[in-house]
């Protein structure tokens, strides 16, 4: 489980006693060729040339941990965006994962001016949302109203912004949408596509009354939430499923004109861990394994042709791990540090940082925790994000030597001979590192950060917690000392969708995130040079600019890049349509094209 956005659901029949008893030991059901489509298509239903399925069946995926929100605004973590980013929210436009190009959505087409600052959007004719209720331009003006509201924690905020300043949106008429921009900006369409849509009717009396962000939590009755994706959330049990249920008025057809999606339903299991979701996968009980731990692929490879799966091994991913220290100065209301003083004076040196970077043994992590399947990270951008990765950056390679002369030229020593240095002013070199305690490899990656770091005479405390409470420490309290951590990538994978992580003033600015000013001169300086990323129309120049931020970021250290595993799924045979892609969601970001082989039948309850 990593963070997300980097920046782009009334029960039924159905859940009778015994089928409640019975969903999460059954993958499959036999497909419906009896599909009623009891809805007028919109006038001008986007044609999906790709989908060429039939209706019925169940989709079951099992998802570490339970989703924080079910208000796509304040989505940031990957357990409430998998479930609501694309499954039940759209944006204007779409991104094709598999062809890595955007292509229309709710927008059928739009015009660009010649100085490229005004953008004229076309939105699709008849479409309605899940409850019936018509779409039009006024939930678009709507949803920028809430999206650019500083009183709501908005992820996508920062990415609709030029110079930290708003577009301007104009409803030109019900079907048609003006956005003038203050200066040049380059992924105009790959930001909007992040812009995730929501219904004016349903929440403008809640924002008007300053409680959006109260609406659509996770204890919202799923039945008023209302969306223009292909799913919508029909039940959520905490700790155990999530439910999505075809959305009746969803304005794609497949390349015979029938309605999509295919699934009856689908179904995201909540597991506690990736040792659950395996147990799952081997016992039939879901039908995707993504991804793939590396100690789970020899077992699996073994398997997949006696239980009716196979393996697609993607390649180097496009998603982290790293950890960072906690460089935030603030205080809580009664005045306490978020962090000691001590320590904060430690991590804000670079050389403690390059020194931990140096203890730590990226090698041996993919020979161990990754099974010798995984390459080495030394920043935020991978080998898989072939267009925007920077070989050149500086690493600060295994190298326990050089890292214990910089905690000497700190004055760090182990003045009593324990195994661990202290500072000039006596105090234990010492800090926690969290880490989430459901990805058993990060777990693996920060006990070999201990060890590493112990070799050095600094005394790592390694702590993995649920989830949602390390959420809770990075947004909320800040109350820790170091996390270990990663970013799913932001699709499409531009850095202008990560201005929230580079950009001092952004929400995953993770060592102190929400700066209202830079505190670092190089801090200002990855700003600066953000804003030609953002702005600049020419890719060169934006590229070189991008460039020397993974090297500020490279040479300063503000996160420590450790390894990263390759991305391999396990997709059962019985699931036709899929398009596998490094970026996620690997297998379902086409989710309304797949669909179960006729006659496949349905697994046994266990």
């Amino acid at each position: 489980m990593s963070f997300a956005r980097l920046p782009r659901r009334a029960s039924s029949a159905f859940l009778a006693a015994i089928a409640v008893l019975s969903l999460a030991g059954c993958t499959g059901g036999r497909t419906d060729t009896r599909f009623v489509d009891s809805n007028p298509l919109p006038d001008s239903a986007l044609h999906d040339m790709d989908a060429n399925g039939h209706h019925g069946g169940r989709l079951v995926y099992a998802t570490i941990g339970d989703p924080k929100t079910f208000n796509v605004a304040l989505a940031n973590e990957t357990s409430s965006t998998d479930i609501l980013d694309g499954p039940v929210f759209v944006g204007l436009v779409e991104y094709d994962n598999g062809k890595q190009e955007i292509k229309p959505g709710i927008a059928t087409r739009w015009e660009r001016s010649p100085d490229g600052l005004t953008w004229t959007f076309h939105l699709r004719q008849g479409v309605r949302w899940s409850d019936g209720h018509p779409f039009s331009a006024d939930d678009v003006i709507f949803t920028t109203q809430v999206m650019y509201d500083e009183k709501v924690a908005a992820a996508v905020r920062e990415l609709l912004k030029v110079n930290g300043q708003a577009w301007k949106w104009e409803k030109v008429d019900s079907l048609t949408v003006k956005v003038t921009l203050p200066a040049p900006f380059g992924p105009v369409l790959e930001v909007i596509g992040s812009m995730y849509l929501v219904p004016k009717h349903k929440l403008e009396a809640a924002y008007l009354a300053g409680k959006y962000e109260e609406t659509w939590s996770i204890n919202t009755p799923p039945d008023s939430i209302v969306c223009l994706g292909p799913y919508r959330i029909v039940e959520y049990r905490p700790a155990e499923r999530c439910v999505l249920r075809r959305n009746p008025h969803y304005w794609k057809v497949d390349a015979n004109g029938k309605r999509l999606p295919y699934f009856d339903e689908v179904v995201f299991l909540s597991v506690p861990d990736y040792n659950a979701a395996y147990l799952k996968f081997q016992a039939g009980e879901s039908d995707l394994q993504d991804p793939v731990r590396p100690e789970d692929a020899s077992s699996l490879a073994d398997d997949a042709k006696r239980q009716g799966f196979s393996l697609t091994d993607l390649g180097s991913d496009i998603a982290t791990n790293f950890m960072w220290f906690n460089l935030n100065p603030g205080k809580d209301a009664g005045g306490k540090p978020f962090l000691e003083p001590y320590k904060l004076k430690w991590f804000q040196d670079v050389r403690f940082r390059r020194a931990v970077s140096h203890s730590i043994d990226r090698a041996g992590m993919i020979r161990t925790a990754l099974y010798g399947n995984g390459d080495p990270q030394y920043g935020l951008i991978t080998t898989a994000n072939k267009k925007w990765y920077n070989p050149n950056v500086p690493k600060w390679e295994f190298d326990p030597a050089r890292a214990k002369a910089l905690l000497d030229e700190m004055g760090f020593k182990d003045r009593n001979n324990d195994g661990v240095r202290e500072d000039p002013a006596g105090h234990k070199i010492e800090f926690v590192l969290y880490t989430n305690s459901e990805n058993t490899i990060r777990k693996q990656l920060a006990s070999i950060i201990k060890d590493n770091l112990a070799a050095v005479g600094i005394s790592c405390i390694a702590s993995p917690i649920e989830f949602n409470t390390l959420i809770s420490h990075i947004r909320q309290d800040h109350r820790y000392d170091a996390i270990l951590l990663g970013l799913t990538g932001g699709v499409p994978p531009d850095p202008a969708l990560s201005q929230n992580v580079y950009r001092s003033s952004g929400l995953t600015h993770q060592w102190w995130p929400e700066q209202k000013h830079p505190a670092t001169p190089w801090e200002a300086r990855i700003d600066k040079l953000m804003d030609t990323v953002v702005q600049e129309p020419d890719f060169a120049k934006r590229k070189a600019a991008f460039d020397e931020v993974q090297a500020i970021i490279g040479e300063q250290q503000p996160i420590v890049g450790l390894a990263r595993e390759h991305l391999v799924v396990a997709i059962r045979d019985r699931i036709k349509g899929t398009r596998p892609s490094v970026l996620r969601l690997h297998v379902m970001y086409n989710l309304e094209e797949l669909y179960s082989e006729r006659g496949s039948g349905q697994v046994a309850s266990r």
